[in-house]
């Protein structure tokens, strides 16, 4: 029940730190310059590659938010579950699917992927040093 919970609690701060970063990130470069993200009502090329960037980032932290949580339940376990909730709310969004294109869909699930493990990572690093 605790390991359940412990996981729980991991994915849903992992996430929230994803999808947290992301909208501060989205916002701030929207409101600094919003012709740079959209130009006749459509997302710019150049915006698309930046946020790539940026998801990465933020799904790096996410995954080093989980892992850090997660700490000795299944951590890797954990972090799948951090990355399908990701990628599969990515797909689910249509509408955005449709603003982005199939191309950049598929890199963001990518960056999706590459971003939890590499937080991962970074967390089993720097939390193994520091104990």
């Amino acid at each position: 029940m605790i390991t359940g919970t412990l996981i729980l609690v991991a994915v849903l701060l992992g996430y929230g730190m994803t999808v947290g970063c992301s909208l501060v990130a989205t916002f701030g470069l929207a409101s600094a310059s919003p012709d740079f993200v959209v130009r006749d009502h459509r997302i710019t090329a150049g915006y698309k590659r930046v946020q790539a960037l940026i998801w990465g980032a933020c799904a790096t932290a996410g995954g080093f938010v989980t892992c850090a949580v997660a700490q000795g339940a299944r951590e890797w376990q954990v972090g799948t579950l951090l990355a399908a909730s990701l990628v599969g709310m990515l797909w689910l969004n249509t509408w955005e699917a449709r603003q982005r294109g199939m191309a950049h869909q598929i890199l963001m699930s990518l960056v999706s992927l590459v971003g939890v493990f590499a937080g991962y990572g970074l967390a089993n690093h720097f939390l193994k040093i520091a104990v």
